[in-house]
């Protein structure tokens, strides 16, 4: 899977060659990328509408991430106590997709135990039923995840995220237990768009941002296609 940079500088040279009516020499990267980004999230959602699945590539994974412990209350200014303590994570923005679809995974860092879900009101409702209580959940509130850990979980230390974010630019990850973050890299790491989403983001910046006529705009899709068609 391309780097975003590819994606990015390739945008750039395709508008050098000289078929659109901007002033492709001045294009500047940054922009490019902020385009590719924005239509990105575009496409998501009229690939995901209705319920569809979400295309795997979408989802990053923010690695082993270090639980922060606090009162319930979660406040500094004024320091008021609820009196009960929690664990929290602060995460990227997630992609607007509804019924918090954005999230594939929050769990255990061997990606495969996976914990409950909720909305904030749900999730202490559901904690109070029969059983509600034998299983760790968790709630999203801005750009925090909330921890309501099990008796048997309450020592756990780190989690493992995977998520559709709105900016990939913006994704971090713990690679080593103890380690800093470390930043996404737009040169080296993979962007998470698939190549038929990539072709549908192309097109509307060549056409929308770029002001290439349709015709300009199938040619070069069509010989995409080709190009790809070539090497598979």
């Amino acid at each position: 899977m391309p780097t975003l940079d590819q994606y990015a500088y390739n945008v750039r040279n395709i508008a050098r060659a000289g078929q659109g009516d901007s002033d492709d020499e001045k294009l500047n990267i940054k922009q490019v990328k902020f385009w590719i980004n924005g239509y990105r999230s575009a496409g998501m959602f009229q690939a995901t509408d209705f319920g569809k699945d979400i295309h795997p590539q979408l989802f990053q994974d923010l690695g082993v991430i270090p639980l922060e412990e606090v009162d319930k209350a979660d406040s500094s200014c004024p320091d008021v106590k609820w009196g009960c303590t929690i664990k929290k994570i602060k995460i990227p923005k997630l992609i607007d997709f509804p019924e918090l679809r954005a999230l594939n995974f929050v769990g255990l860092i061997d990606k495969q135990t996976d914990f409950i879900i909720n909305s904030p009101s749900a999730a202490h409702h559901k904690q109070d039923t029969k059983f509600g209580n034998l299983k760790t959940r968790v709630y999203p509130i801005g750009e925090y995840l909330y921890f309501m850990l099990t008796p048997e979980m309450g020592m756990l230390d780190y989690v493992n995220v995977r998520g559709v974010f709105e900016s990939p630019e913006d994704v971090f990850t713990y690679p080593t237990k103890g380690c800093e973050q470390r930043c996404y890299d737009s040169s080296t790491d993979e962007y998470p768009m698939p190549s038929r989403l990539y072709e549908f983001v192309l097109q509307r910046i060549l056409g929308n941002e770029l002001n290439w006529n349709q015709q300009a705009v199938n040619d070069e899709l069509n010989n995409a296609r080709l190009d790809n068609a070539k090497i598979g």
